[in-house]
């Protein structure tokens, strides 16, 4: 049997009552939709507090991910040269 997947509020979903009528379902109530404003975090915003090397200037992060990524790289190198 073909797995079909229906995603949309109560009300959408109850459109499709008549073709699902008898059939067994499954349920995945998913968590409140937020606003589109809300959605749009930048990736040092997701990743501050969790992280330990990640210098957050500009604060959008995206814009400079492979300076960022080089910098961590460039302070390991040192720290490893020193360490030996």
């Amino acid at each position: 049997m073909e797995q079909q997947t229906f995603e949309g509020t109560w009300e959408e979903i109850l459109q499709y009552a008549p073709e699902l009528a008898g059939q067994r379902v499954r349920l995945t109530v998913l968590s409140p939709a937020t606003s589109q404003s809300e959605q749009r975090v930048t990736l040092d915003q997701t990743l501050q507090g969790r992280i330990g090397r990640v210098r957050f200037l500009p604060s959008n992060l995206s814009t400079r991910t492979k300076e960022a990524f080089a910098d961590i790289l460039a302070d390991k190198h040192t720290s490893w040269n020193q360490d030996r």
